[in-house]
């Protein structure tokens, strides 16, 4: 290897998630990512962004953290994570902005609902399997063994670019589905927060799980349901 290079597990990473993928033929590349290439919707994006300022502002331990990372220690010096933070943030609220209106999205507001969500399902599932990594045993380290395989798939699917903001779709929320999904987002985290207690990265992750996996079979549910209602005549 040449001085400068990639490192050897860099350069395996890319081959499988990379050249590995383009050497497919176009039928099995479209299933590819159709299985493990996320989309993201604005009602879920939405409801993460909900997740994140409700962990934020209710959890003391990240309160403080936060509040220390940008208040009581600010640094200059520390420029290009300030900068990335406030890309992060820009797509949170962007999230948020775009569920109450029908406004198109640009490309670089795309950009960064999409750095918010990869960064939260990417850094949010593997802080969580770390931490209940320290309570597992036996046959449950399965559990957080495969939230923090998901997310570094997901995050060097980003590095690679198979995930793009073509992820991020245009679809517009429909008004009972934010309320509904905004509802249930708060009761899955006061309950994980306040009667179970549990540290701050398992109840955002399992507020992300709904919001990314649950709420869409729901709303699934309840389309279907609108769509067929029940003759009750019969």
């Amino acid at each position: 290897m040449e001085d400068g290079g990639p490192p050897p597990p860099f350069v395996a990473c890319k081959w499988l998630i990379f050249d590995f993928t383009n050497m497919m033929p176009e039928t099995k590349r479209s299933v590819f990512v159709d299985l493990f290439v996320p989309r993201y919707d604005e009602l879920s994006l939405f409801l993460m962004s909900a997740s994140f300022f409700l962990v934020v502002f209710l959890d003391p331990e990240l309160k403080a953290l936060v509040y220390k990372a940008l208040v009581a220690e600010f640094d200059p010096r520390l420029f290009p994570f300030y900068a990335v933070f406030l890309l992060f943030i820009s797509g949170a609220a962007l999230s948020i902005y775009h569920v109450f209106t029908k406004a198109r999205k640009k490309n670089f507001e795309k950009f960064a609902m999409l750095y918010f969500a990869v960064m939260v399902n990417g850094l949010i599932g593997f802080l969580a399997g770390a931490q209940m990594l320290q309570t597992s045993h036996g046959y449950l380290l399965v559990f957080p063994v495969w939230n923090i395989l998901n997310s570094l798939l997901l995050l060097l699917m980003y590095r690679f670019s198979l995930i793009d903001e073509t992820a991020i779709t245009d679809d517009n929320a429909a008004p009972y589905q934010v309320a509904l999904g905004g509802a249930v987002v708060l009761a899955v985290f006061l309950v994980c927060q306040y009667v179970f207690r549990l540290h701050w990265t398992i109840t955002f992750s399992v507020c992300v799980c709904y919001a990314t996996n649950a709420n869409s079979l729901l709303q699934r549910l309840l389309s279907t349901r609108r769509e067929n209602p029940i003759d009750q005549n019969r």
